[in-house]
């Protein structure tokens, strides 16, 4: 009886909506290991602009923000880091917890907009809704002078990401990523992301060792 009562109270305080079920809205949660050979990274053939094909030519890696301890969009969710991501949801937003550097990212499930004196972010101003069993979300307010991957591909300050959340198994998140930017790119281009369930791995300690450029 004891246990019972137990399951009903941790079962009462669930937010409404929110169902925990496999398989259902509001079942992403959990630790992710990215699944690197898995994904497809890059996209094929990004076609771009002549701002964004200059800003190609002359990408310089060594300026990467990584570099300088910061996780920054898209680039913390791709499938390429041999950290983990852990994904927390609640009634108002949806977490994401990054092993690398200790970020928090915060994607909000009210519509919000960005505050007007906040200024561009390294993780930018993320809204999120279910369609289904797929999680979207829109992120918009990024700083410019970023790049998807450390190869390159230029993301301006006008950049819009739409990021589809979907588990295809028990163990296998998909989180397909659109990047819209017509100050780098003639089209949209997406790639996708594959992360695998790790619910006992360990949270370790980061340290970062700042490399100025």
């Amino acid at each position: 009886m004891k246990t019972v009562l137990v399951l009903f109270i941790a079962l009462a305080t669930i937010p409404a909506g929110v169902k925990t079920a496999y398989g259902s809205p509001g079942d992403i949660s959990g630790i992710w290991q990215a699944q690197r050979t898995r994904s497809q990274i890059l996209p094929e053939e990004p076609q771009f602009t002549a701002q964004g094909r200059e800003a190609q030519d002359n990408f310089d890696p060594n300026l990467d923000p990584y570099l300088s301890c910061i996780v920054y969009m898209p680039r913390g969710m791709i499938a390429w880091q041999p950290t983990r991501i852990e994904i927390i949801e609640s009634e108002e937003r949806v977490w994401i917890l990054f092993e690398a550097y200790h970020q928090v990212r915060r994607i909000f499930l009210d519509g919000r907009l960005p505050l007007e004196d906040e200024g561009p972010l390294w993780l930018g101003h993320s809204n999120g809704h279910w369609e289904g069993e797929t999680f979207i979300v829109n992120t918009v307010n990024l700083k410019s002078g970023t790049s998807y991957h450390w190869e390159g591909l230029p993301l301006s300050d006008e950049t819009r990401l739409v990021e589809q959340f979907t588990r295809l198994d028990k163990e296998t998140l998909e989180i397909e990523i659109t990047v819209h930017d017509a100050v780098n790119y003639l089209e949209p281009w997406k790639t996708r992301n594959l992360f695998r369930l790790d619910p006992d791995a360990h949270f370790f300690e980061y340290e970062c060792d700042q490399v100025k450029p």
